[in-house]
């Protein structure tokens, strides 16, 4: 079994641009983001593959895209066990819902979904601001992801588990110096500041 990876400080001092799943970047021009420090959290690899890391965690997931994770030449972490005892080369990370969100931790926060854990995991690799897209924590038309490979999120999931979860989480990541912005037009996410994407991409 691969031994956890300890988050390195791969982002210090940068701004990083976290890509969740929500229907906002349903027909967002990705190449924007070319030249920026990327984050993409499970099918947004598939939008925007020149990311610099990887993250995911759902060991479904990781079955139905093995192929595209091992063509990867960029970092990819995971918290899935399952996934790190097939694939050595995967950035095991352990995982704990009880941890501070800390630089280069040994532990990394666990949040109530990969998109939420991979906020955590910035912190811990340095960044000095995240921008986060794909943001949504609502449905929109319909939809609760820009892409079409997973069902309909239940909306009283969203609004009752995964906006609790952040509670705390400006105050926190501001004490070990990280800005996290939501760049994501419409957001049920008011735990962090909201800014315009065009002024965070000038």
């Amino acid at each position: 079994m691969s031994p956890f990876w300890q988050p390195e400080l791969i982002f210090a001092g940068a701004t990083v641009f976290i890509l969740g799943g929500g229907p906002s970047l349903r027909g967002f021009d990705f190449s924007r983001l070319a030249g920026r420090r990327v984050i993409a959290v499970n099918e947004a690899i598939k939008h925007y593959p020149a990311a610099d890391l990887l993250y995911f965690w759902d060991d479904p997931w990781f079955r139905a895209n093995e192929a595209l994770v091992l063509a990867r030449h960029g970092l990819t972490a995971t918290g899935s066990r399952a996934a790190a005892m097939q694939e050595p080369r995967l950035c095991y990370i352990q995982l704990d819902a009880r941890a501070p969100l800390q630089r280069s931790a040994q532990a990394v926060r666990k949040g109530r979904s990969s998109g939420h854990t991979a906020v955590a995991l910035a912190v811990a690799c340095g960044a000095a601001r995240a921008v986060l897209l794909g943001y949504d924590m609502r449905p929109v038309d319909g939809r609760s992801h820009f892409h079409d490979s997973y069902a309909m999120r239940d909306p009283d999931r969203m609004s009752g588990e995964w906006l609790p979860a952040f509670d705390g989480w400006d105050a926190e990541a501001l004490a070990v110096g990280c800005e996290i912005v939501n760049a994501t037009p419409g957001s049920a996410l008011t735990e962090f500041p909201m800014v315009d994407l065009d002024a965070e991409l000038a």
